[in-house]
């Protein structure tokens, strides 16, 4: 595993200190999300057991059922036919149902300053309309009933098309007849009709019923479907009850920061009173700092509980159809949270049923904004974020940082290390050793001490041939005498095998360490030649036209080109290195067998000198080491003389002292092998004046 990963699984074991707290946090929050509810479910049952004592007027519009809901309007409508005054109340009318229980009509009832504003929306697929005078009692219509202190009034509406409808005198149930009527409009549309109507407000006790009569065809003796607010076979009247009524008493009950609202069991808003903090219903943000809208997000998408959708609660709508009502409504006590339009808040419903004489009669929703729990929360969790966010940027700089020096420290001696041999196998004396007191620093020590023991082991070895050279070359040459004149004496048949045995033992051993004193005069002619222009072509031809005594049944090839090669080197260690190279390949070249010698031109300039020879291909272990010093594959095979295994290694020293390499690989068909020297040539010395 690197160390850079190592060390980023230790800088996430700092991450369980501000998880710990996080985990701390959420769960007072929790604790204190749950009080809060605890509170405001008992807040909405107790005042869901107040207000019907308290205010009478809301006691009686609870108790009274059905009834007509009334938004309060600034100004009467034209009854025009238009909707623009009426606005989103037309969408929540109150539904008048048939006998069967299905919806014939919709209502929306505003209550003007000087006029009672109806607008009734019927579904009608088979319409009706009036004709003549006698045939207008038996088409679609609408009945209205007015009871007021002045008494009982009723007109019906029927039209022959979209316009003016002139309300129609009907005989009440005391015998009169009204003898003034009201402004009205009656307008067709695709599925049904509207009537939009002005009912002057004399009386503000007053009650209204409406009847709805569907008849199937013109003139039918009864009706296909009658709807009213209570279906009846008469009109029946009810009380009109203002919505959003606001008061005193409701008022001095809600504290602040809280919003109530009482419902009627169809969710249509009676009363009202409070307000929630600014910002709530809309989004009020200009004043809220970065830090506190950040902590706001994090706090709603982290630590808040399961929000429910916001839309349904608007302080304006006439109608609430949310879940916490339902449950009410089905004597359940229920809480809610919901996002706020501001960001930095929530908001936490709660619903109790309101009982009038034992029944369920409507609902409390109260609404609170959690602001105190939320800042304590934003308050500790930015504390704690920020706290945690810069004690583990801290620590990962430290570490990283730490890690790194110790990188850079150790690709710095991964690089020595790695440079610490030649090409050629020679070990550098210039190891850096580190003087820091740490395993680095130790280790660093401890390759520059075995770098020096190798040194010296090396140099030992490169010396060891003259040394032994030198050594043996007296015993040896005692040796040697001794025999001789062994030879000289009488010997018996038996005596004279083992004299000729270490005469020649003898004999291999002088060659021995003549070829290990070679070695190192080698080297150091091979560094010393000096270098001089000549034809390359020439020494290439010359030099095989000299193997060719040698082949011995072999076919030897020669592949120069037809003009000259100039080339600027040593001529005798070039015919050297051939020399090396056809006696490897004549070891390796059986009977019949053929060696090519090929001076090639490279465009890039320099010359590749090749020797080729069918045979056996190159082992695959010795590929990188062909080149290398004392390596030899000849074992096994017979040879006219001993291989130490500097051929090929003289080779490429020859190579490199002209600027180039020497490579080998099997031929293509694989029937043999190729030894290859790419020369550039030696550097030309700057020429003095004397």
């Amino acid at each position: 595993m690197p160390l850079r990963l190592k060390l980023i699984l230790i800088a996430l074991v700092a991450a369980v200190f501000p998880l710990a707290g996080w985990r701390f946090v959420v769960q007072m929050e929790t604790t204190l999300r749950q009080s809060q509810e605890r509170a405001l479910s008992a807040s909405a049952r107790t005042l869901a057991r107040a207000l019907p004592a308290v205010d009478e007027e809301l006691q009686q519009a609870l108790r009274t059922s059905p009834k007509w809901l009334a938004r309060p309007m600034q100004v009467d409508v034209a009854a025009d036919g238009y909707s623009d005054d009426w606005g989103p109340l037309v969408a929540e009318g109150q539904p008048l149902r048939d006998f069967n229980g299905e919806v014939l009509a919709r209502v929306s009832v505003g209550l003007g300053p000087n006029a009672l504003n109806l607008w009734i929306d019927v579904d009608d697929s088979t319409p009706v309309r009036a004709g003549t005078e006698p045939e207008s009692e038996r088409a679609d219509q609408v009945e209205v009933i007015v009871r007021d202190q002045f008494g009982e009034r009723r007109w019906r509406l029927t039209a022959m098309s979209s316009g003016v409808v002139v309300p129609q005198p009907v005989v009440g149930a005391d015998g009169r007849m009204p003898s003034v009527g009201f402004p009205a409009w009656w307008m067709d549309r695709e599925g049904g009709y509207r009537i939009e109507l002005r009912l002057p407000r004399l009386d503000p006790a007053m009650q209204v019923g409406l009847r709805v009569l569907d008849f199937p065809v013109l003139g039918a003796d009864l009706p296909r479907r009658i709807g009213a607010l209570r279906p009846t076979a008469s009109v029946a009247s009810d009380a009109v009850h203002a919505l959003w009524q606001q008061s005193a008493v409701i008022d001095a009950l809600v504290q602040g920061g809280t919003r109530l609202r009482v419902l009627t069991p169809d969710g249509y808003v009676l009363a009202r009173a409070g307000s929630l903090r600014p910002g709530s219903d809309t989004a009020d943000d200009e004043d809220l700092s970065f830090w506190r809208w950040l902590r706001a997000i994090v706090y709603r998408y982290l630590m808040a509980p399961t929000l429910a959708p916001a839309g349904g609660y608007g302080f304006d709508l006439l109608r609430l159809q949310v879940p916490e009502v339902t449950q009410a409504m089905d004597d359940e006590n229920a809480v809610r949270w919901r996002p706020a339009a501001s960001q930095a808040s929530v908001i936490l419903s709660a619903a109790a049923p309101i009982r009038v004489d034992g029944q369920i009669r409507g609902s409390v929703l109260l609404e609170q904004t959690s602001d105190a729990l939320l800042l304590w929360t934003n308050r500790a969790l930015g504390s704690l974020l920020l706290g945690g966010l810069l004690t583990m940027i801290v620590a990962a700089s430290i570490l990283f940082g730490y890690a790194g020096y110790l990188s850079f420290r150790i690709r710095r001696l991964r690089n020595a290390a790695e440079n610490a041999l030649t090409p050629e196998g020679r070990v550098l004396a210039n190891f850096p050793r580190s003087s820091a007191v740490d395993e680095i620093g130790d280790l660093s020590r401890s390759f520059a001490r075995l770098l020096e023991q190798v040194v010296a082991y090396t140099e030992y070895l490169r010396t060891l041939g003259s040394k032994l050279s030198h050594e043996l070359a007296t015993p040896l040459a005692v040796v040697r005498s001794s025999l001789e004149n062994l030879e000289q004496e009488p010997l018996p048949e038996s005596a004279r095998v083992y004299a000729e045995r270490a005469r020649s033992g003898a004999e291999r051993l002088s060659t021995l360490l003549r070829n290990l004193a070679q070695a190192s005069r080698m080297e150091r002619a091979i560094a010393s030649a000096e270098a001089e222009d000549f034809d390359l072509r020439a020494v290439i031809t010359g030099a095989v036209a000299g193997y060719r005594d040698m082949a011995e049944g072999r076919e030897m090839r020669c592949q120069v080109p037809e003009h000259s090669v100039p080339f600027h080197g040593a001529p005798e260690l070039i015919h050297q290195a051939l020399d090396k190279l056809v006696d490897n390949a004549l070891s390796f070249t059986p009977e019949g067998g053929w060696i090519k010698v090929s001076l090639e031109m490279r465009a890039q300039g320099g010359v590749d000198v090749a020797v080729a020879n069918q045979g056996p291909p190159l082992p695959q272990k010795m590929q990188g080491r062909l080149f290398d010093s004392l390596i030899t594959v000849r074992e096994g095979r017979s040879a006219s003389g001993m291989h130490l295994g500097l051929g090929l290694y003289v080779v490429r020293l020859i190579a490199e002292l002209h600027g180039g390499q020497a490579s080998a690989s099997d031929l293509p068909a694989g029937d043999g092998v190729e030894f290859r020297l790419s020369l550039i040539g030696m550097p030309r010395k700057p020429s003095g004046r004397g």
